[in-house]
């Protein structure tokens, strides 16, 4: 590993460390919200329906493969629309199918248990009794009815009624017989049972959402059919009879068209019939009045050349009957859905793909229709589809009629270039051919009309459903809710709640908490850190003691010397922002701290509107500085001794109406110099700088200033001004002590959750540099941990 490889790796250590360091002293918090989280989500997680998954593998017939007998059929031109999965996949997720399967089933009245934690769907087997619509079409509201079943009186308790098993109720409008389920276990109690009854299309909606139907591949017929529901069985019932009314409304169609083309074939083939008869009788007439027993030569000659001409010409003028059929059609949709006119007369490949095209877009209008409306624009573009498509099979139509129209006119001029040789026969031998070639000519389309009759009634009677179970309905599951995802998501909750709370309640305070707070918005230099004393002495330092502390005190000393202090400049001024942050604390034990030095200290109480000095060391406040500087005390009056050896307190005196008046006066420099030639060093505690001016006004008099800033205490809106009376050199050597310092994390009994000073606030102290109170370096993190993890031990042993 090379350098900079080296110090990359260690860069993401030290922020893996910071970040432990940071939650860690709050592990009874995410000891409590993970817990908490995790039971949250067992209980949801409880309360959850779970989701089976009912699968199928099915096969759509292809007609472009197989065997002969599909091209045979082909070739007939019977069934001739071509299977397109998509549109199949339409078909089977359509709602008039999938309400057929609601209707077969009874799937519009749901029995269900409202148990304590979930609600469970009750089907077949698992449900003690099944209703069954008497007119399925009667019902209409979405309506639910709690009952109870009395199994010794075998009767059903329902809206306020006890009906017996053998007995129709109706509910809502509509009647209904029951269904007992002989086999359920009737020694179960605490049931609490109800039918939800809703219209058998909204149950076909309900299943259309999670049935998921996909082929296996681009290119193949086999469709995959999943139906996800909360009862096993019930999808696997629903797919079983999804399969069942696909193949029988497909035969259903097959039958239809089928039907329709013999009912036309037989139409035509009666009407040709009588013109046969009376042709036949005419030419028998004829005969055996002008004696007339056979055609000449000529006559024959004439048949052979009009014979095949007057054929097609007969079977154009055929098909364009068959052509007004589709018109009519087109213009004006049959009544059954998917019911098309038999154009197998009609060899148009582009008439039968609009035909087909036709029926697939009024599905999908009619599909549209039921969800959304007729007013919805989703119908309107559907419908302005529909209308395209009929316009195409109409310009188609017009330009059949005109081939078939020109075909014709050229079969008659072929029969009028013929007319010569007709004329040249006898005139009674003229008139036979006449009749005779109208018989030939209806013999012709007859048997053609025979030949497809039959035709379709072999395609009829071969009729076989389009899709084929490969592989039948089967379940698994439960797929959801899966108990893992849960349980992360629950830890992952509570881990985050810790978090935000411990963010909420260091990140968004108005109150300094952090001394990069300070840091990142002043030029201010620290002088040093106190931790929060947990005593109400406000003595805290003193010989002998080696407390983290004193040390702090000790430590803040020797700063000050760095800051401009001297045993010439020795003078400090101690202030801060507002009251009751310290600054009394902070300057009676740094004074004791010189003391400790054997150095003779005079601490002055120039809080003159709040003194709290004398009370803190126990003396007598008057007479002080207001009764010196008005000339009614003398120095050696206010100038008094304490328990601490070489420490002076000069009181504040009486408290003053004008002290900022009174710092002005000469007796009162005249007291500093006297002060200062008397003591190795001077401390003066004066009053806040938010609230008065007193302590600017000292600024003469002093040679460094010590300013109090209190954890979790100072207002962070003070920052700034702190960092303008810096720049405006307000005051002497200006530096800042960071005062109260708590431990991070929460307290638990006699143990301690913030493990020691390593987590604090501060940033010498809170960062574990100086005292050893702390984690100093990466190397000594897991000795750490392993110390961590004794301390909890003998916790819980405890």
């Amino acid at each position: 590993m090379n350098e900079q490889e080296f110090y990359k790796e260690k860069s993401e250590v030290n922020v893996f460390i910071q970040v432990l360091q940071k939650y860690l002293p709050f592990w009874p918090l995410f000891a409590l919200t993970i817990p908490l989280a995790l039971g949250v989500s067992y209980i949801y997680f409880r309360s959850q329906i779970p989701i089976y998954v009912a699968t199928a593998k099915v096969l759509l017939k292809d007609p472009n493969k197989g065997s002969s007998d599909s091209k045979v059929l082909d070739a007939l031109n019977i069934f001739s629309d071509k299977k397109i999965v998509d549109n199949e996949i339409i078909v089977l997720k359509s709602s008039d199918i999938l309400k057929q399967v609601s209707d077969t089933l009874d799937l519009y009245a749901t029995v269900y248990n409202q148990g304590k934690v979930k609600l469970e769907e009750l089907y077949g087997i698992n449900s003690p009794v099944k209703f069954i619509a008497v007119n399925k079409d009667s019902v209409k509201n979405v309506t639910t009815f709690y009952f109870k079943i009395d199994w010794s009186k075998r009767t059903v308790e329902i809206d306020g009624k006890k009906v017996p098993f053998s007995a129709t109720v109706n509910l809502a409008g509509c009647d209904y017989y029951f269904e007992i389920n002989e086999q359920y276990t009737k020694s179960v109690t605490g049931k609490n049972y109800f039918v939800k009854i809703r219209p058998s299309y909204s149950v076909a909606m309900e299943i259309a959402g999670p049935l998921k139907v996909a082929p296996i591949s681009n290119a193949s017929t086999v469709l995959d059919v999943k139906l996800e529901g909360p009862e096993p069985y019930k999808a696997r019932d629903i797919l079983g009879r999804l399969f069942q009314i696909y193949n029988s409304e497909g035969i259903e169609v097959k039958n239809e068209i089928a039907k329709k083309t013999l009912n036309f074939i037989d139409d035509r083939l009666r009407h040709l019939l009588k013109q046969l008869d009376s042709v036949e009788r005419n030419i028998e007439q004829y005969k055996s009045r002008e004696s007339i027993y056979g055609l000449g030569s000529e006559a024959q000659a004439y048949f052979a050349k009009v014979k095949e001409v007057e054929t097609k010409k007969d079977l154009s003028e055929f098909q364009l009957t068959v052509l007004d059929q589709v018109k009519r059609y087109t213009l004006s949709k049959g009544s059954a859905p998917g019911t098309v006119p038999a154009i197998n007369m009609v060899e148009d490949k582009i008439l039968s793909t609009l035909l087909d095209q036709l029926y697939e877009a009024e599905f999908e209008q009619e599909k549209i229709k039921a969800v959304t409306g007729e007013r919805s624009e989703k119908y309107l573009l559907a419908n302005e589809k529909t209308g395209r498509i009929k316009k195409d099979i109409l310009e188609n139509l017009a330009n059949i009629r005109g081939t078939l129209t020109s075909q014709i006119q050229s079969y008659n001029n072929d029969i009028s270039a013929n007319a010569s040789l007709l004329s040249s026969l006898p005139g009674k031998e003229r008139r036979l051919i006449e009749i005779s070639r109208e018989q030939l000519i209806k013999n012709n389309i007859y048997s053609y009309l025979l030949q497809k009759r039959e035709e379709t009634a072999i395609s009829s009677a071969a009729t076989s459903s389009d899709l084929r179970v490969l592989e039948t309905p089967t379940s698994y599951g439960p797929v959801r809710p899966v108990a893992k995802d849960y349980y992360v998501t629950g830890f992952i909750i509570g881990l985050l709640s810790a978090v935000f709370i411990v963010l909420f309640k260091e990140q968004f305070k108005s109150k300094i908490l952090f001394r990069s707070d300070i840091e990142e918005k002043t030029k201010v230099p620290f002088a040093g850190e106190i931790v929060q004393a947990n005593t109400l002495s406000p003595v805290v330092i003193g010989e002998g003691k080696r407390t983290v502390i004193a040390e702090q005190f000790r430590s803040l000393r020797t700063n000050l010397f760095m800051r401009g202090l001297s045993e010439k400049d020795k003078t400090i001024l101690v202030t801060s922002s507002v009251s009751s942050e310290g600054k009394s604390f902070i300057a009676i034990n740094l004074a004791i701290s010189f003391c400790l030095t054997g150095k003779k200290v005079a601490l002055l109480e120039m809080d003159l509107r709040k003194p709290k000095l004398s009370k803190l060391m126990g003396i007598n406040r008057e007479p002080g500085i207001s009764n010196y500087v008005q000339g009614k005390a003398t120095m050696d009056e206010i100038t008094k001794e304490t328990s601490v050896p070489n420490l002076f307190i000069i009181s504040a005196g009486t408290i003053p109406p004008n002290p900022t008046e009174l710092i002005g006066k000469n007796s009162f420099t005249e007291l500093i110099k006297t002060v200062k030639a008397n003591f190795d060093y001077v401390i003066i505690d004066t009053a806040p700088i938010g609230p008065v001016t007193d302590a600017q006004l000292l600024k003469d008099f002093c040679n460094v200033t010590l300013y109090v800033v209190r954890h979790d205490k100072t207002p962070k809106v003070f920052i700034r001004m702190i960092n303008e009376l810096y720049e405006q050199k307000k005051f002497n050597n200006m530096c800042i002590v960071f005062n109260g310092l708590k431990k991070r994390g929460i307290s638990l009994g006699g143990f301690n959750s913030s493990y020691g000073y390593g987590y604090g606030y501060g940033y010498g102290y809170g960062y574990g540099y100086g005292y050893g109170y702390a984690i100093d370096d990466n190397s000594n993190m897991w000795s750490w941990i392993k110390r961590f993890w004794k301390r909890i031990k003998k916790n819980i042993r405890e």
